[in-house]
């Protein structure tokens, strides 16, 4: 397949209607959308190379061709430059004030394989691996498809087998088994299994502490064994003897990271790789973070379950207020000289409202943002989208790459439900050095105490599930002594609150009488000032505040 690109217009259209030509050829159809996401993110970046470098224009346009084999799709990228060398240009990361190289630095993280051939035309070389990697998408794919099965309210036994037979697939067992913990007999029984005669899984039921499932239903902890029969530790020796390897895999079931329940509720165990191969620590990461994402599917179709059974007069509302509420943070990190301090308020129609902060290394990370929508589906994106959120916090990226990362990653599935989501990005450092992207999202507000005055930052892109090609945002300011930062929804300043007395002035006035507070004293202030004008509207919007301050 080839393209020739005169100018850089609609260039995110006009790669998309080439990528799709891929998959109307047999072998191709079943591509994961993160792959040609991550492909089209790539050479986006790198025709923008080409025509800002390589001399490209309507009269030298750049030349793609795209070649497909069973392992790998390979793209190459024509330019007229003078050429560089690809190892010089990728020593050392480029900083926040440099654009040469950082598309380069862009590319390499988004496929296998870079290479550069200098020549008339130079060729970027770009190779994307067909053979399933075990890393974000695969993680990724299996929440979406149980996300599916929730909103089709399959039954949490179909959501079970669904889950065991994606992670046998993926690596590759033979014998696989969920246990799920009863608290009424508190033993740990199967809830499904694969290679385990049903005669067995069904007398199956563990202790808490007993075996190696019952050691890592109560401590929490992954485990992975990779010598069966000479374990030195008595507690961890399998109660069934009969497995064709030594390796072996366990992982809790735990709920807590979404803090939807804050339990363990149940473990998954794997064995006997039908290559013969013992399973690595790499594989004990990522099952135990697709088993974090799947427990929170599971205990959202519970909660659903629940208010079913309860027979509540308006259900859906109790599940969108329940499933907010449980994944809302009720504790935040700590960073020396910086308090935090955060706030939601539920409509009675439920809502999308959202912010979370992780600590990585020295920094804070943290996101505010406001799913469109007042039902299941919206707390479900809610959910999809935390949950893609925490498992790229620890990328080393700007919080300005991280959003665009996040804009592909969620594009399909809001495309699909009709929804978008507005949200600021940020990372904070002890030193008070604050960076940070918005897309969509009303702007934050920052108070400055050496100048007793405010200021405010604006969001230069379209929410996500909106096609934006524009250049990532990082938006840069540092925090002294006793300044404010404040992240909220839209729902705090609803034109509608005018008309009973209260807008933006109140508010901003209220925190500068008060700055000398905690910001989780502030916080309360502000939802005591703005209780009375909310019950006075007739639909009110749910409102997040979240608020920063450096002491």
């Amino acid at each position: 397949m080839k393209l020739a690109l005169p100018s850089l217009k609609n260039l995110g259209p006009r790669i998309d209607r080439w990528l799709k030509g891929i998959r109307k050829v047999a072998g191709f159809t079943n591509l994961p959308q993160s792959l040609l996401q991550d492909l089209k993110l790539a050479i986006v970046e790198g025709v923008g190379n080409a025509f800002q470098h390589g001399k490209c224009n309507t009269k030298h346009p750049a030349k793609l061709e795209l070649i497909a084999s069973s392992k790998q799709i390979q793209v190459e990228i024509c330019d007229w430059g003078k050429g560089y060398t690809l190892e010089r240009a990728l020593r050392g990361h480029p900083s926040e004030s440099e654009t040469h190289g950082r598309g380069l630095w862009i590319i390499k993280n988004l496929v296998d394989e870079v290479k550069y051939r200098r020549g008339s035309p130079n060729r970027l070389i770009l190779k994307k691996n067909l053979i399933r990697t075990k890393n974000i998408d695969a993680a990724m794919e299996l929440f979406h498809e149980l996300q599916d099965s929730v909103q089709a309210l399959k039954p949490l036994e179909k959501l079970y087998d669904q889950f065991v037979d994606f992670i046998m697939g993926l690596f590759n067992a033979e014998r696989a088994s969920f246990l799920i913990y009863d608290p009424e007999s508190r033993v740990l029984r199967v809830a499904t299994s694969r290679g385990i005669p049903a005669k067995i899984s069904q007398r199956i039921a563990i202790k808490s502490g007993e075996g190696i499932a019952g050691y890592v239903f109560q401590t929490s902890r992954p485990l992975l064994v990779n010598n069966l029969n000479h374990s030195q530790v008595k507690v961890l020796q399998p109660r069934n003897k009969g497995y064709a390897s030594s390796s072996f895999v366990s992982v809790p079931v735990i709920a807590s990271p979404l803090l939807i329940g804050e339990e363990t509720l149940g473990v998954l165990n794997l064995t006997d790789r039908r290559d013969g191969t013992a399973f690595t620590s790499q594989d004990l990461k990522l099952l135990n973070l697709m088993a974090t994402q799947a427990a929170s599917l599971f205990r959202i179709r519970s909660l659903i379950d629940q208010v079913k059974r309860s027979e509540a007069i308006n259900r859906e509302l109790e599940i969108v207020s329940e499933i907010q509420d449980r994944m809302l943070p009720h504790e935040f990190p700590h960073l020396s000289g910086i308090q935090i301090g955060a706030q939601c308020q539920m409509s009675p129609r439920g809502g999308g409202d959202y912010f979370d902060v992780i600590k990585v290394d020295s920094q804070l990370r943290g996101v505010i943002a406001d799913v469109s929508g007042h039902n299941v589906g919206s707390a479900l994106t809610m959910a999809s989208f935390r949950s893609i959120v925490r498992s790229l916090s620890f990328d080393p990226n700007t919080p300005g790459q991280l959003l665009r990362v996040l804009r592909w990653a969620m594009h399909e599935e809001l495309i699909r439900l009709g929804q978008f989501i507005s949200c600021w990005v940020w990372q904070l450092d002890a030193k008070g050095r604050l960076t940070l992207s918005g897309a969509g999202h009303p702007p934050v507000l920052v108070y400055r105490e050496n100048r007793k005055c405010w200021e405010s930052l604006l969001s230069h892109h379209l929410p996500l599930g909106l096609e934006d090609e524009s250049r990532p945002q990082n938006l840069k300011i540092t925090l002294k002594a006793g300044d404010w930062v404040l992240f909220y929804t839209d729902g705090l300043f609803d034109p509608r609150m005018r008309e009973t007395g209260l807008d933006r002035d109140n508010v901003l006035t209220l925190v500068e009488k008060n700055r000398r507070l905690h910001p989780k004293k502030m916080t309360d202030k502000i939802f005591e000032l703005l209780k009375p004008h909310h019950q006075l509207l007739r639909s009110p919007d749910d409102v997040a505040v979240f608020a920063i301050k450096k002491r």
